[in-house]
């Protein structure tokens, strides 16, 4: 699998493909933001590595680290839209 691949466990316990955007460090937490793969939609969690080495995500539950996350994620898509434009202009 990708190392920006992740597997997503649902509250039904369906199993979710994932492509990683980005991830961010802040307030001493790790947050990843993800990209559903069946969907298209874009979500957030934050990132806990355990003692085994293996990670689990917990949910956002502050208005403040959305805002946050939100924020960074305009950015991370307005670089990505600068990016597009400079290789249209060096054809």
């Amino acid at each position: 699998m990708d190392d920006n691949k992740i597997t997503l466990i649902t509250d039904d316990g369906k199993e979710e493909l994932a492509t990683i955007l980005f991830t961010h460090e802040a307030n001493g937490k790790s947050y990843v933001v993800f990209e559903l793969e069946e969907t298209g939609n874009i979500s957030a969690a934050i990132y806990i590595e355990g003692t085994d080495g293996e990670g689990r995500l917990e949910d956002i539950e502050t208005d403040e680290e959305w805002e946050m996350l939100d924020n960074i994620l305009d950015d991370y898509f307005a670089e990505l839209d600068d990016e597009e434009f400079d290789e249209e202009d060096e054809d």
